[in-house]
């Protein structure tokens, strides 16, 4: 492929090739060639060759030019080059009898053309009405060489559980039904990208251009060619790790920080309800944001589910604390001996040696003097709601650190080997 010339598809099939008028006399030698060619019994509907025993090879190669991504449809529309090959053994003369002509454009209704379809498109399946209908390249050896333009839609399984930093899979299959491969036989060489700017796509980038070959087997036994084209694409946006990787660093911030306020402040019952309702707010924004075609749910879907499940234990025990914090009366035997127990280990002692704070950040102490008037069961009470404190904010904080490392997306997931080939134009109009 690296010696195929972007002449094929705009200088020489770009002023060459007029329909053929057989019942027209004319000089012109190509003309002539064409009438020669094409006026006798050549038939179009025909396989060009003549011996039936033995299949038309046609080689396919696909450059991709330009794509974009449906996320609500989960499809990857594509507009890409096919560069086909075979051989015409009906079109084939000899250049010193025609002024030495070496290559002919042809119409492609005037000539056989493979009868390719693409099976995983939902819309424009057949590749005679989704390609354009471009001249072919004939040499006098009876080699074409054709490059329609196609617009073609691949399905792809969305997969967004990695969203934002998801990666996408997408199939395109193409073959014949009507002709078996003893007949026509389709091969592919490599899948190729026209040039690096058609991964200049402002949220998509493809990682992986791959090409397989499968055979299929109808009821009458006779085999089917199918070429598989694999692509990878990722999903590359900055705005999407900046407006949602930033607030779930915040709400996590928040809530364990609330777990340092004194369950019976007004500062603390605020900031809850701020939390709660900036938890609703990013919830709704995640729900119109992510793609409701796929069959996961988003990491960070859970993850914010899961926050807000902390969120509401947190408000639980706020409602709790509130009221222990005021309570007199003798506290039951298993506060007793969880606080008793915590006071008197090293651990209990590093947990009760912050106090709480406001948000001011003025330090407060941890147990009122017995000059304001609290009793000591009520300082049992305080101690214990202190406890609880320390305690959840050890809990919510591991239980963040595992939903972070589980649910939080920090790099994209690998879906097997990557290929990736750029076929780039140099000045000449040439592909390197």
């Amino acid at each position: 492929m690296h010696t195929i010339y972007v002449t094929v598809l705009i200088a020489i099939v770009a002023h060459l090739g007029e329909c053929v008028n057989c019942d027209l006399d004319s000089n012109n030698v190509e003309i002539k060639l064409k009438k020669q060619l094409l006026c006798g019994s050549y038939n179009s509907h025909m396989r060009p060759v003549k011996d039936f025993k033995f299949a038309v090879n046609v080689s396919i190669t696909p450059v991709l030019m330009n794509f974009d991504f449906n996320d609500n449809e989960g499809t990857l529309d594509t507009n890409m080059l096919l560069i086909m090959e075979w051989t015409d053994e009906f079109l084939v003369w000899d250049p010193k009898t025609f002024s030495n002509i070496t290559s002919l454009a042809i119409n492609t209704d005037e000539m056989w053309t493979p009868d390719l379809q693409l099976y995983s498109s939902y819309s424009k399946p057949d590749a005679k009405v989704s390609c354009t209908n471009p001249r072919c390249m004939v040499k006098s050896d009876g080699k074409v060489v054709c490059v329609p333009s196609c617009d073609f839609d691949a399905r792809c399984k969305a997969d967004y559980s990695n969203w934002p930093l998801d990666s996408q899979r997408c199939h395109m299959y193409y073959g014949a039904w009507m002709e078996p491969s003893s007949e026509v036989d389709f091969h592919s060489g490599n899948s190729w990208l026209g040039s690096a700017q058609t991964n200049a796509h402002i949220q998509w980038r493809i990682v992986s251009a791959k090409v397989s070959r499968e055979a299929l087997k109808s009821e009458e036994n006779k085999t089917h060619p199918m070429l598989i084209y694999d692509y990878i694409i990722e999903r590359h946006s900055s705005f999407h790790l900046a407006a949602l990787l930033t607030p779930i660093i915040m709400l996590i911030a928040l809530n364990l920080f609330l777990t340092w306020l004194n369950t019976d402040s007004t500062e603390r019952k605020l900031l809850l309800v701020v939390s709660t309702l900036c938890h609703f707010k990013f919830m709704a924004i995640l729900q119109w944001a992510v793609p409701s075609n796929g069959e996961t749910v988003p990491g960070l879907m859970i993850f914010f589910r899961n926050s807000m499940i902390i969120t509401c234990l947190l408000i639980v025990h706020t409602m709790v604390g509130a009221a222990l914090n005021r309570m007199d009366r003798e506290p039951p035997s298993i506060v007793l001996l969880l606080t008793g127990t915590v006071v008197k280990n090293k651990f209990g002692e590093l947990i009760l040696a912050s106090n709480y704070m406001n948000v001011e950040y003025k330090r407060t102490g941890t147990i009122p003097s017995s000059a304001s008037g609290t009793t000591e069961n009520r300082t049992v009470w305080l101690s214990f709601c202190k406890t609880l404190d320390r305690l959840l904010f050890i809990t919510f904080f591991m239980a963040y650190a595992v939903f972070f490392f589980i649910y939080v997306p920090v790099k994209y997931a690998k879906l097997g080997k990557y290929e990736l080939r750029i076929m780039e134009f140099d000045d000449n109009n040439q592909l390197d």
